[in-house]
């Protein structure tokens, strides 16, 4: 195991007390009639509470804070009694829905809403070990239940009457948790008993890393998944399994346990914390299996004499067996990709990758992508206007011969209106993208998603856009809740404006567009670059000794060097000529040289001044050679002058 997974943060508590609060809020019901009067009886302190007449187990006792009595979820979500149905929103929103009743509550906040009324709580609810807690009477009384106390058990009585739906039928909600006696992968092809007592507390987005662990963490359990389709060695296997401990953790036993295809590797380790882990290794399948068991114990003999755990595991799934709870992450060979801060869950296949660098929702694979922007509404602008300027955005950005005219549809997106349309581009006339972009308006934001992949893999991904538009959700107030004004530069820039740069040290000054990104823009240094969609704009300066015929031999060398190394390499013109008011060499070269980047034209003057060479030069690729990329690049070359007397 590696140590990310036994760090102690922050965000693994968010994601145990999430996991809670599902589990207890997905109960299967039992079918009962809706206008039956139901009882539940419970008691401060006591791990467990009685439901009409048959005794159930809570994760957490009841408690009082402030005089008032604070009980688990599991009150309200047992689908024996209330069986209402709740819903956890950032890990802190609990929102809990009985027949027509609805109440959100937060943790940490006595703000509350009961039925669309705003009120304050008596008590905040609040987490406890991992469980959440909230105050019973105000959401028993506004469920339409009674309380009493009994004096002769000093029980808390709540009688109700459920709810239709509330406790069997299509609208209740379902544990999956309920009747299980087993966890395993339908996909990676496992299956083990249930880990009594222990709660999920990370899980990869492939599902091939798996971690459990008690609420005091003095016990450990992880399930890790490779891929191994050739037999591996007695020696590979162990390497394999010493990959997940961590440093300082001492081997203190090692050896294959049983014989042929029945067979497995194990190993004992120490570590310094107080725990002794067993390792086991599986191969079959197609992978090896590393399972991982850890306590806090006092010597290895205490560690497997909790063995049973570790010998229930399988490596085969049963499909038909109700006991098994499927953990999977992989479903018909699609994944679920989440993010938080837009309330985002898209489906996309098994070998798609989220990327963690990327400062908004990004998810590739070798041969397509896919994203989502957010950006602030403009006061007057309109859907129709927003696609409008994106296609302009297209015409300017590529050439005609390297793209083709889009294709614009109405669609339905995450259950609203929207504009989608399909485009075609290719960065040297073989290769060609297809890409969807879909435009979405919605509140304060605008919503883009561009789904992209190549036009060679088209049957692979043939399916992909009705599968965004199918499966793609984004929860609107979580994006009004976490995001404030995010004005998109790009969209909003006045592409016609321009600003004059001057350089006092260097004396010139030259003028360009205003939306070109200045990657160095310390114009008192030798080097200023710009970039813009599919080139680069530079001038450099330094200081040297050449004479004009010293300088034209030296650059023609140069070329005829570079030239000789690849026919790809084309000097299409070199010539003399004046520019901003000097004599100055002109060179126009093209580059197909590598074919990892898309052929690019550069054209560079070469000016002798006093005692500095400038190299003013531009460069775009030929796939964006448009009219309107060639216009302003050629347009900020020859803007440039010299400051006389600097």
């Amino acid at each position: 195991m590696t140590a990310i997974f036994r760090t102690r943060s922050a965000a693994v508590l968010a994601l145990l007390l999430s996991v809670v609060l599902l589990v207890i809020g997905a109960l299967p019901a039992a079918a009962e009639e809706a206008a039956k009067q139901s009882e539940i009886r419970l008691k401060l302190g006591s791990g467990q509470m009685n439901i009409n007449g048959e005794t159930v187990k809570i994760q957490q006792a009841p408690y009082a804070s402030a005089g008032h009595v604070m009980v688990p979820l599991a009150v309200f979500t047992n689908p024996k009694g209330f069986g209402a149905k709740v819903q956890l929103t950032n890990n802190k929103i609990i929102k809990l829905t009985y027949g027509k009743h609805v109440a959100v509550l937060t943790l940490g906040s006595k703000a509350a809403t009961i039925d669309g009324k705003k009120l304050t709580l008596p008590v905040a609810p609040a987490s406890k070990q991992g469980v959440a807690m909230v105050p019973l009477t105000p959401l028993a009384k506004s469920f339409g239940a009674s309380q009493a106390k009994d004096e002769t058990t000093k029980e808390i009585v709540i009688k109700f009457k459920a709810a239709a739906g509330a406790a069997g039928g299509k609208n209740s909600a379902i544990d999956t948790d309920a009747g299980k006696s087993q966890i395993g992968d339908s996909y990676y092809q496992w299956s083990m008993n249930y880990p009594t007592g222990l709660v999920k507390s990370a899980q990869s987005q492939d599902g091939d890393s798996l971690i459990f662990e008690d609420v005091k963490k003095e016990y450990y359990l992880g399930i890790f998944v490779e891929e191994a389709r050739n037999t591996m060695s007695v020696n590979e296997k162990r390497s394999a399994m010493t990959e997940y401990q961590d440093e300082g953790e001492k081997t203190v036993d090692k050896k294959t346990v049983g014989e042929g295809d029945k067979s497995y590797e194990r190993i004992i380790t120490k570590f310094k914390s107080g725990f002794f882990y067993e390792y086991r290794g599986f191969q079959a399948n197609g992978f090896f299996y590393i399972i991982v068991y850890g306590k806090r114990v006092g010597s290895a003999s205490e560690l497997t004499q909790s063995g049973s755990l570790l010998d229930s595991f399988r490596t085969s799934f049963d499909r038909s067996s109700s006991s098994i709870k499927d953990m999977t992450q992989i479903l018909d060979g699609f994944k679920s990709f989440t993010d938080e801060d837009y309330g985002l869950n898209v489906k996309l296949p098994k070998e798609w990758k989220v990327d963690e660098k990327s400062t908004y929702p990004y998810y590739e694979t070798e041969d397509a992508y896919l994203y989502l922007d957010v950006t602030s509404v403009v006061a007057g602008d309109t859907l129709d206007a927003w696609v409008k300027r994106k296609t302009t955005r297209l015409e300017q950005s590529f050439a005609p011969a390297y793209r083709k005219e889009p294709e614009l549809k109405d669609v339905i997106w995450n259950g609203i209106p929207a504009k989608a349309m399909k485009i075609s581009y290719s960065w040297d006339t073989e290769r060609w993208w297809e890409e969807y972009e879909i435009f979405a308006v919605e509140g304060k934001y605008r919503y883009y998603t561009s789904v992209a992949y190549l036009k060679s893999s088209a049957s692979k991904y043939s399916n992909l856009m009705d599968t965004v538009l199918r499966t793609m959700k984004v929860d609107f107030a979580t994006v009004e809740k976490n995001m404030g004004d995010l004005p998109d530069d790009y969209d909003n820039a006045d592409r016609e404006a321009k600003v004059t740069k001057q350089s006092d040290k260097y004396g010139y000054r030259v003028t360009l567009p205003e939306f070109w990104y200045g990657d160095q823009k310390n114009f008192e240094e030798a080097t200023v670059e710009y970039s813009f969609v599919g080139g680069l704009f530079s001038v450099e300066a330094w200081e040297e000794s050449y004479s004009f015929y010293e300088l034209d031999a030296s650059i023609s060398e140069f070329y005829r060097e570079k030239t000789s190394k690849s026919s790809k390499y084309r000097l299409i013109s070199k010539q003399q000529t004046q520019y901003a008011g000097y004599t100055a060499i002109k060179v126009v070269t093209e580059d197909t040289t590598n074919t990892n980047v898309s052929p690019y034209r550069m054209i560079e003057y070469y000016v002798l001044k006093g005692d500095k060479v400038y190299r003013v030069w531009g460069a775009y690729f030929l796939a964006n050679g448009s009219e309107f990329v060639i216009r302003n690049l050629e347009n900020t070359l020859s803007s440039l002058t010299f400051v006389e007397g600097r």
